[in-house]
């Protein structure tokens, strides 16, 4: 286990490794959850890390995150598309 802050943490063993590809899992936050945060930049700060890594990383870095409810697949973002709908 490495620990520090999560976000040049990841950055650093990504070069290190010299990774070739990172996944990193989303979750949007539930509309009950975003009640209590309003517009507070932590509640949006695991968006704004996959973000950062699938636009800043050295290899190709791809967000996963599962559609909304009823609708089979996952959403995929990567630097060049994003919101990529993948029936799986």
């Amino acid at each position: 286990v490495i620990q520090g802050p999560k976000l040049a943490t990841v950055m650093s063993q990504v070069k290190k490794l010299e990774v070739s590809i990172l996944v990193l899992g989303q979750k949007k936050p539930s509309s009950f959850f975003s009640c209590f945060c309003g517009s507070s930049s932590s509640c949006s700060s695991t968006e704004e890390f996959v973000e950062y890594c699938i636009n800043n990383a050295e290899c190709l870095a791809i967000g996963v995150r599962k559609r909304s409810k009823g609708n089979n697949g996952y959403l995929i973002s990567t630097r060049w598309q994003k919101n990529f709908w993948l029936l799986a």
